[in-house]
């Protein structure tokens, strides 16, 4: 789990200063562009990835043959996929009226080809724990990716240096991960691993399919019937929104996932796993995105400019998507790691099916609108996610509510005081949002330990013990 939030955090932490300096050479409309054309990319992405690694993962023992299998059939999705996104580059340009992202898109899409290269030396990677690998490649991959996108922009390269950034990302990504892995591929191909490992990944894939679909239909809407602008407005707040919360569920998930899967035979201690996983993953986000809504107007002025201010509104309404968010991926990571992909499948399309149904009544409202009604999804979704858990282990949404309100509780109720007190103080905003800051965590952290919050004396404990350690030896 360190290695992960070493190897997340550290990724995240080079890309979010890449993106605030991209932010004052760019425009909106440039991170418009991409914002545009990433439903195109993430969805042939899900078809080249499928759902095959989650498959090979929740596996026991997977052969060498099921991994070169996977191989080649992602290398050969990988190509057709290519091929029909470079053909249809025009009509796409034509349905968002703007010629220029008829290139884009052409040039974007080489990564689509490039991810083929990496998918099983990263699912093999995770199987085995070894994260300071993947840590190192990601880190690595971000910085090269960055650097040359700050170049580029400085030499006015606008939206291509966006472009740049994603590419360089993924070759450096691949070179380093063929050199950390002894894997490689022979020429074997087995349609009876392929046959073996296709009903759950098939699900897995008709899943992730329909999650891409749902998340990134919303920069579709954005994009065709509002403008540019608004697209990179929206884009850039939910970018900053899922710093924390994205970092944390993917540091978590990707652990998790393998080590669930390893405890689905008992039933009673995955049951026990989960119910620590989400104290202690709540304990961590629930005050960040509540301190994230407080300081929301002056962080992103100070971060991107004041050009971002119809950022702010976009960006706290999605922060109170966060708490649903992170106890969401806990939950459907037991559901993938019990091997129920039919259940996992129904379940996922269902709440996506709501999640478009809200976007289109909120659509009437604007902007605004789509944004409250994707974070109402994330409530929507919990409600079903945990009633499924509750099915399988018994630990559904009253056991869930009940472990983490004395979190929420404390997490909110000192940032709404902070909130309206940062109001009626006479001083400058990023002095008002440093005194915020502070008396938020000093007031979370002693309110926790008076009440008697497990997640403080779970991170307590642990932090001891490595102090422990580090001085024994």
């Amino acid at each position: 789990m360190l290695w992960s939030a070493l190897g997340r955090f550290g990724t995240i932490g080079i890309t979010f200063i890449a993106n605030i300096v991209l932010a004052h050479l760019l425009t909106p409309k440039d991170f418009g562009c991409i914002g545009m054309l990433q439903i195109f990319i993430s969805v042939s992405e899900v078809f080249v990835l499928g759902g095959f690694g989650a498959a090979l993962i929740q596996k026991r023992n997977p052969t060498h043959i099921d991994y070169t299998t996977v191989f080649y059939w992602n290398l050969f999705v990988a190509i057709l996929m290519y091929v029909l996104l470079y053909y249809s580059a025009p009509y796409i340009a034509r349905f968002y009226e703007m010629p220029l992202l008829c290139d884009v898109l052409r040039v974007q899409s080489i990564v689509v080809l490039i991810s083929a290269f990496s998918f099983v030396q990263t699912t093999q990677l995770q199987k085995q724990l070894r994260f300071r690998e993947i840590s190192i490649r990601g880190v690595t991959a971000a910085l090269a990716g960055v650097l040359v996108s700050i170049v580029m922009a400085f030499m006015g390269f606008g939206v291509w240096s966006l472009v740049t950034l994603h590419i360089v990302v993924s070759i450096t990504s691949v070179l380093l991960l063929w050199r950390m892995s002894e894997w490689r591929p022979t020429l074997e191909f087995s349609w009876q691993s392929f046959k073996s490992l296709f009903p759950f990944g098939s699900l897995m894939a008709a899943s992730s399919l329909v999650e891409t679909l749902y998340t990134n239909i919303q920069g579709l809407i954005i994009g065709k019937w509002y403008t540019p602008q608004d697209m990179g407005y929206y884009a850039q707040a939910r970018k900053l929104e899922q710093v924390p919360t994205s970092a944390l569920s993917a540091i978590v998930g990707q652990v998790v996932f393998p080590v669930f899967s390893m405890l689905n035979d008992k039933k009673e201690k995955l049951k026990d796993s989960l119910r620590k996983s989400i104290k202690s993953i709540s304990f961590l986000c629930f005050p960040i995105c509540a301190l994230l809504i407080v300081i929301g107007r002056p962080l992103i002025r100070l971060l991107y400019g004041s050009q971002w201010d119809d950022s702010v509104l976009y960006f706290q309404i999605l922060c109170l998507s966060g708490m649903a968010y992170i106890i969401n991926c806990m939950n459907l990571n037991v559901i993938k790691s019990l091997g129920r992909g039919k259940v996992y499948f129904i379940m996922q399309t269902t709440k996506r099916l709501i999640g478009i149904c809200l976007i289109i009544i909120g659509m009437t409202f604007g902007v605004v609108g789509i944004v409250c009604s994707i974070t109402v999804t994330f409530y929507v979704d919990f409600i079903i996610n945990s009633f499924v858990v509750n099915k399988l282990l018994g630990y559904g949404i009253v056991n869930q509510v009940s472990d983490v309100k004395g979190i929420f509780a404390v997490a909110f109720g000192i940032g709404l005081l902070l909130y309206i007190l940062g109001i009626y103080i006479p001083l400058h905003q990023y002095v008002v949002m440093i005194i915020q800051i502070v008396v938020y965590v000093f007031s979370y952290l002693w309110i926790s330990k008076l009440f008697k919050i497990e997640g403080y004396f779970l991170y307590r404990d642990i932090i001891n013990r490595y102090i422990n350690k580090k001085l024994w030896n």
